[in-house]
């Protein structure tokens, strides 16, 4: 059973459901919800200190998302993966993020370049500690301040809503190096980000989400890789 006490922050009443429902999607795209992991209402409502209902509505959302789903009784976990959803997955996050990616190099800032450095450094010590929790908050933050800095509201949105469904199987990447595949990666992106190069930008993405979906498929599904 996941322990999400001392991991949360007080919840305001006015937004109470939002506030809820926004934690629970930074947990599961931080990492903080791995496969074989379950919640249940009740040790949510405890954690956050509110009532049943709000977390309800909350993991609702989630589960009608398809980022979680029903393990048995009252229990609530990370779906089963099967091949053909993470293909699909992988296609559509691909072209979705891509653009992403495109819209921020136009948009680009030192503030922006500076923080995308800074996150890349945190990624190559959480590579070099083996610190795989580490590596998969800061990806993540890496990722999204990209996908911010596309300037759109509804494309980031998208993004969320697909990595909320990829999020919970990055726990997977350690198996087979793939720490070290996706920072070389990183650091193609970054490097094209700095120097404006869209299809260099859009290339290294591509091979870090396909490198990615690889050692899961192989690791979650046994299944061999691509």
């Amino acid at each position: 059973m996941a322990d999400f006490a001392g991991r949360v922050r007080p919840i305001h009443k006015e937004t109470l459901q939002n506030e809820v429902y926004r934690q629970l999607c930074e947990l599961i795209l931080e990492g903080g919800l791995a496969p074989g992991e379950s919640i249940t209402v009740a040790s949510i409502a405890d954690a956050f200190n509110v009532s049943p209902m709000p977390v309800r509505e909350a993991l609702t959302r989630l589960m009608q998302a398809g980022a979680l789903t029903i393990i048995s009784g009252r229990s609530i976990g990370v779906p089963t993966p099967d091949l053909a959803s993470f293909e699909d997955l992988k296609n559509v996050r691909i072209e979705v993020e891509s653009i992403a990616l495109r819209w921020a190099i136009r948009h680009k800032t030192p503030s922006f370049t500076a923080s995308l450095e800074g996150y890349l450094e945190q990624m190559i010590q959480a590579e070099e500690a083996k610190d795989l929790k580490a590596h998969i908050r800061t990806n993540y933050e890496f990722h999204f301040a990209i996908y911010r800095q596309s300037g759109s509201r509804i494309l980031l949105e998208t993004i969320e809503n697909l990595w909320l469904r990829v999020g919970p199987y990055f726990h997977a990447l350690r198996e087979r190096g793939n720490l070290r595949i996706s920072n070389v990666q990183h650091r193609c992106m970054y490097q094209a980000i700095i120097d404006g190069d869209e299809a260099a930008a859009t290339a290294a993405l591509a091979h870090d989400i396909a490198a990615a979906y690889d050692t899961m498929v192989a690791t979650l599904l046994g299944a061999p890789r691509s």
